[in-house]
């Protein structure tokens, strides 16, 4: 556990929501992987992340060649910009449902889609 708070300002975050209609948020936030983002790099508001079960933490959807499947746990786009600190893994906020603009989302697959399906809504 990260006992060292740290301020960062952010600025410049873009709006990546349609609406506030159903919008839910997950208490607490997600623990992002440190390990599964560049050091350094900012996380951006709108990225979709998934649940590791073996060790708890969120990491991204990934596509391609071995795509993080449909089956994925906890599902949810984060919900404002993080740095990516080395050594250190960032809590950041969680969209868990909502109405989010696809174009405006980083991540997002097929098989995210089906695992959000009904919670997070992107074809209205």
């Amino acid at each position: 556990m990260n006992l060292k708070p740290r301020i960062e300002q952010v600025s410049g975050q873009k709006e990546f929501l349609r609406n506030t209609v159903g919008m839910q948020w997950k208490t607490g936030g997600v623990t992002l992987d440190a390990t599964a983002f560049t050091a350094g790099q900012y996380v951006k508001a709108g990225t979709a992340v998934f649940k590791d079960t073996a060790t708890g933490l969120f990491k991204p959807v990934v596509d391609g060649a071995t795509p993080t499947p449909a089956t994925m746990e906890a599902a949810c786009l984060t919900a404002n910009d993080v740095k990516v600190i080395a050594g250190s893994n960032p809590i950041v906020g969680a969209l868990v449902a909502g109405h989010p603009l696809e174009g405006k989302c980083t991540g997002v697959t097929t098989n995210f889609k089906e695992a959000v399906k009904g919670r997070i809504v992107f074809d209205l």
